[in-house]
């Protein structure tokens, strides 16, 4: 099953990174959710995270584990193509590094006022393609429940 990007929807960067993602994951190996709607919320929720989270750093979760900040950078990575996979090798810089680094970027980055109309949405160009990637709340409701075990 795909995995999830739940991503703040009134971060410039975040929507700049998602817009870059969904043309870059021939695949479609991922989902997209903002984390102010309620696919986005219930993830956070089934994920075992509060809604806080996703307006500091992306989230990635696949129903069984959800990964944050430069773990969930490179999840992304290992499930995109060449030459984008191999920006998974972050993962050899120590974790504490890669994280801090994470941090000061994301204290920096773009933030749009929450009565923006532009917040949480794609160029126009990328329109039909950024709704094609969008999770519903069944699709959070499938992923919940491949990560608890049948009986």
């Amino acid at each position: 099953m795909r995995a999830l990007v739940i991503f703040d929807g009134d971060c410039g960067l975040c929507n700049g990174f998602v817009a870059w993602l969904i043309t870059h994951d021939p695949h479609r190996c991922f989902l997209i959710a903002g984390s102010a709607g309620e696919p986005g919320r219930a993830a956070l929720e089934a994920a075992g995270l509060g809604p806080e989270i996703a307006a500091s750093t992306i989230v990635v979760w696949d129903g069984r584990e959800a990964l944050v900040r430069t773990d969930a950078l490179a999840r992304i990575a290992r499930g995109l193509p060449w030459p984008w996979r191999a920006a998974a090798a972050m993962r050899v810089v120590p974790h504490a590094l890669r994280d801090a680094a994470y941090d000061q970027v994301a204290r920096r980055r773009p933030r749009r006022p929450a009565d923006d109309p532009a917040c949480g949405m794609p160029p126009r160009d990328l329109l039909d393609l950024w709704r094609s990637r969008l999770a519903t709340v069944e699709v959070i409701a499938a992923l919940a429940a491949s990560r608890t075990p049948s009986t």
